[in-house]
């Protein structure tokens, strides 16, 4: 499976992105998205129903975060074509 994954993606920015992948990029067949709020994610489940979109709530500040990442890239195995970093605070 193609994939984009998106941090940061429920708001200003990440969500922008997502638009951007949902609206331009037609080989990309899943967008992962990433960030705290759960149902902000899952709202742009709703905004983008011609993709597949798949809400992951975490806080990439916590180390257990990235071993869950990791076990899921593991299980799923996708071809990641587009990574935004875009989780951050300041």
């Amino acid at each position: 499976m193609k994939i984009a994954i998106v941090t940061g993606a429920s708001s200003g920015l990440g969500e922008e992105y997502v638009r951007c992948l949902a609206e331009g990029y037609d080989d990309i067949e899943a967008i992962w998205v990433i960030a705290r709020r759960e149902d902000r994610l899952n709202k742009l489940k709703e905004t983008y129903p011609q993709k597949t979109i798949l809400p992951i709530p975490m806080d990439l500040t916590l180390n257990e975060s990235y071993a869950a990442f990791r076990e899921l890239l593991e299980t799923e195995k996708p071809e990641v074509r587009v990574l935004v970093n875009n989780a951050g605070f300041g």
